[in-house]
C-alpha cells in the first residue's frame, strides 16, 4: 500500500494548513470519516463540534499541543479537556484521529465513535489509531531523511515523494 499526503485546498485557515492522506486509489482519509459520521444522524452534532474545532484552531489559535489529544506517536480531535454536548451515549465520544506537525500543519486522518477507553482496544477506532501511529511514525522518518520538509504552512516533497505502508 501507498500512501500520499495532500493538502485540503478547500478547508482554508488563517494560521493552519490542513492536509489529509491518500492510500492507494481510495478516498482519502478525511473524506471517508465526513462521509462515514455524516451518514449516522446520531453523530451529527459531535461532528459538527470536531469540525468547528478545526475551524477555530486553523483560523485562531493555530495548532497549538494543548489543542490536541495525544495519542501515542499521533494526536486526536477533540482534546481531553472537551466535552460534547448532550452526548449522554457514549462517555467516549467521536475522535478524529490526526498528525500534528507544527502550529501551522496538521494531517487530518480518520476516526469513529470510541467504545472503550483504550483506542487499541475498540473495535471502532483501532485501525484508525494504527493507520495514525504509523503513518506519524513513518512521516517523522521522512522529515528526518528530508523527504518532507514544513514551510511556513506548507508541506514540501522530494519528487514522486509516497509512503510506503
Amino acid at each position: 500500500m501507498n500512501a500520499t499526503i495532500n493538502k485540503i485546498t478547500r478547508l482554508t485557515c488563517k494560521k493552519v494548513s490542513y492536509y489529509t492522506v491518500q492510500i492507494d486509489d481510495k478516498d482519502d482519509e478525511f473524506n471517508d470519516f465526513l462521509r462515514r459520521m455524516s451518514a449516522i444522524p446520531k453523530y451529527a452534532n459531535e461532528l459538527g463540534e470536531i469540525i468547528q474545532y478545526i475551524l477555530e484552531i486553523g483560523n485562531n489559535h493555530g495548532a497549538k499541543t494543548a489543542h490536541f489529544r495525544h495519542e501515542r506517536a499521533a494526536e486526536a480531535l477533540p482534546p481531553e479537556y472537551h466535552k460534547f454536548l448532550g452526548s449522554e451515549e457514549n462517555e467516549f465520544g467521536l475522535r478524529l484521529y490526526c498528525i500534528r506537525l507544527t502550529n501551522s500543519v496538521v494531517i487530518l486522518l480518520n476516526g469513529d465513535m470510541k467504545t472503550n477507553q483504550y483506542p487499541d482496544k475498540c473495535d471502532n477506532c483501532k485501525k484508525h489509531f494504527e493507520l495514525a501511529n504509523k503513518l506519524s511514525k513513518k512521516i517523522d522518518e521522512a522529515i528526518v531523511n528530508k523527504e518532507i520538509s514544513i514551510n511556513e504552512q506548507e508541506i514540501e516533497f522530494v519528487d514522486d515523494f509516497e509512503i510506503n505502508l
